[in-house]
C-alpha cells in the first residue's frame, strides 16, 4: 500500500510542470500575446443558399405521406371491426 502511495505521489510530482519549464517558455508566450492580428486573414465569403440534402427532400415527405395513410388505414379499419361486433339497436 505505501509503494502505491509513493508511485501516485512521484508520478503527481513529476506531472506538474516546474519554473524550470515554464521560464524557457515565458518569453515565447509574451510574444504571441503582443501579437494582435493573425498570421492569415482570411476572409469570409457570402455563403451559397444551403441545398437540402436528398434524403431530406425525398425520403422525408415520402415517410410522411405512409405514416399518414397507416394511421388513416388503421382508424379505418377499427372502426371497420367495431360495426362488426356490435349491434345498434333504436
Amino acid at each position: 500500500m505505501r509503494r502505491l502511495i509513493v508511485v501516485i505521489l512521484a508520478f503527481l510530482t513529476l506531472a506538474v510542470p516546474g519554473p524550470a519549464g515554464a521560464g524557457s517558455l515565458g518569453p515565447v508566450l509574451q510574444q504571441a500575446q503582443d501579437v494582435e492580428q493573425p498570421a492569415v486573414v482570411i476572409e469570409e465569403d457570402e455563403e451559397a443558399p444551403k441545398e437540402l440534402a436528398w434524403t431530406f427532400r425525398f425520403l422525408v415527405p415520402i415517410l410522411w405521406l405512409l405514416t399518414a395513410l397507416l394511421l388513416v388505414g388503421t382508424v379505418f379499419s377499427y372502426r371497420r371491426r367495431l360495426k362488426k361486433r356490435f349491434r345498434v339497436t333504436s
